[in-house]
C-alpha cells in the first residue's frame, strides 16, 4: 500500500524534550512494568493516519499478554504507523513512519530512553528499518528520501547520511529493510523499484546494486551460508501501471558475488509477502498467503503449505502479516491481520507447526522483537 505525507527531521535526546511529541488527551497515570526473563514485544502498525500503533509484550513462560504496554508505561502514544523493531542490547528501537520518530526504549520496563525524531536533519523523512552496524553506528532507511540516516545507537545521536541514488518515482525513493553480510549491507528498494542497494559499511557509501525482473522487493533475509533471499510483491496493489505484473518472486542471490541463483515466480493470489529464517539459518519460512518451509539448499518452493492460514465463517483467508522466529527456542510468530480494522491475532508455533498459543493483540501485528 503506498501512501503520501511529509515531515520536517528533528533530533532530540532528553526525554523532557520527547513530551512535545505526546497526546495529552485521555492521559492517564505511567504504570511500572518490570520485565523478567524472556519476552517477546509484538508492534502493531495500526491504520495510517489513525494515530491507533500500540506495543504488546508476551510472556513466552506465563503465556500472558500485555496490550498497549508502550501508552501505559509512558503516559504518551506510540503514534501514526508502527513499521519496525529493532533490539541492540538494553535498548529497542521502535521506528514510527508516519509520525517520523524513531523511539528508544528499555525493553525490561517499556518506559521511553530517548528519541529521533524529523527535524535536525531535512533528510529523514518517513523512517522505515533500523539496523545496527556496531556500538557507534546504525541505519535507517525511509520510505520517501533518497537518503539513509547514520545516527549512533548508543547516544542517539544522529552523525550523517548517505545518498542513496534513487530517482523520485511519483513521490518515493524508498529504502527498506537491511540484512548485513561482512563489511556490505543489503536495503531493499520497495516502493515502485526494482533494486537492491549495496552499502560499504566501512565509508558509509553505495557501492553496487542488484537489478530484479521483478518490481518491488518487499522483504530480505540472509542465511548461515552468504545468500540473500529476497521476495517481491511483483507491483501488487501499485496505483501506477507499468510497475510489475502482481506476481511475488523470491529470490536467491550470492551475497559475495551478487550473482541471482534462483528466481521463482509464486502464488500471486492478492498475496501477502514475509519471510524469516530458522534461528541456526538453514530453513526459510515464508509467507506467500498460507505459510511455506523450505531448507536453504532447496531449489524451488514446496507445493504444499506449511501452515495454511486461518479462514473466516465465508472460507475467506486471513492476511497473514508477519512472521518472526525466536532465536532461543525456534518457535515461530505469526501476525494475523485478520482484515486489517480489528484486533490482530498473534499464532505461536513451535518448529514442527504444532500450535503453542493464540492470542489477540492490536491493530495490524507485523513482527516481533525477542528479549533475551
Amino acid at each position: 500500500m503506498h501512501i503520501h505525507s511529509r515531515f520536517c527531521v528533528t533530533l532530540s535526546v532528553a526525554c523532557g524534550l520527547l513530551a512535545a511529541c505526546s497526546d495529552s488527551e485521555g492521559s492517564v497515570p505511567e504504570e511500572d512494568f518490570t520485565h523478567e526473563g524472556r519476552g517477546v514485544y509484538i508492534l502493531n502498525e495500526g491504520n495510517y493516519n489513525s494515530g491507533n500503533s500500540t506495543l504488546s509484550y508476551y510472556d513466552p513462560e506465563k503465556q500472558t499478554i500485555e496490550n498497549g504496554i508502550f501508552q501505559r508505561a509512558n503516559d504518551r502514544k506510540l503514534g501514526d504507523t508502527g513499521q519496525s523493531m529493532t533490539l541492540f542490547g538494553n535498548t529497542l528501537f521502535i521506528a514510527m513512519e508516519n509520525s517520523g520518530i524513531v523511539w528508544a526504549i528499555d525493553p525490561r520496563t517499556s518506559r521511553v530512553k530517548g528519541s529521533l525524531t524529523t527535524g535536525q536533519t531535512e533528510q529523514m523523512i518517513n523512517p522505515r528499518y533500523v539496523h545496527i552496524v556496531n556500538s557507534g553506528k546504525a541505519y535507517i532507511t525511509d520510505l520517501y528520501a533518497p537518503y539513509i540516516t547514520i545516527f549512533n545507537p548508543t547516544t542517539f545521536t544522529y552523525t550523517g547520511s548517505i545518498p542513496t541514488g534513487q530517482a523520485i518515482t511519483y513521490g518515493y525513493s524508498s529504502t527498506e529493510k537491511m540484512v548485513e553480510w561482512k563489511n556490505r549491507v543489503f536495503t531493499n528498494c520497495w516502493s515502485y523499484n526494482n533494486k537492491i542497494l549495496v552499502i560499504d559499511t566501512r565509508t558509509d557509501e553505495v557501492t553496487d546494486s542488484i537489478l530484479l525482473d521483478s518490481w518491488q522487493p518487499k522483504d530480505m533475509q540472509i542465511d548461515a551460508r552468504g545468500k540473500l533471499w529476497v521476495i517481491t510483491d511483483g507491483g501488487y496493489n501499485t496505483e501506477h501501471e507499468g510497475f510489475g505484473d502482481n506476481i511475488p518472486h523470491l529470490y536467491r542471490i550470492d551475497a559475495e558475488t551478487l550473482a541471482i541463483e534462483q528466481d521463482q515466480p509464486l502464488d500471486a493470489d492478492n498475496a501477502s509477502v514475509a519471510m524469516a529464517l530458522s534461528n541456526d539459518g538453514h530453513t526459510l519460512y515464508l509467507i506467500n498467503n498460507d505459510i511455506y518451509r523450505m531448507d536453504v539448499t532447496d531449489s524451488h518452493l514446496p507445493v504444499r503449505p506449511f501452515i495454511k492460514a486461518p479462514t473466516d465463517a465465508n472460507g475467506t483467508r486471513h492476511k497473514l502479516y508477519g512472521i518472526s522466529v525466536d532465536p532461543a527456542s525456534g518457535d515461530l510468530y505469526v501476525a494475523d491481520a485478520v482484515d486489517y480494522s480489528q484486533a490482530g491475532t498473534m499464532y505461536r508455533y513451535k518448529a514442527d507447526g504444532t500450535l503453542i498459543h493464540k492470542f489477540r493483540v492490536g491493530i495490524n501485528p507485523n513482527g516481533c522483537a525477542f528479549i533475551p
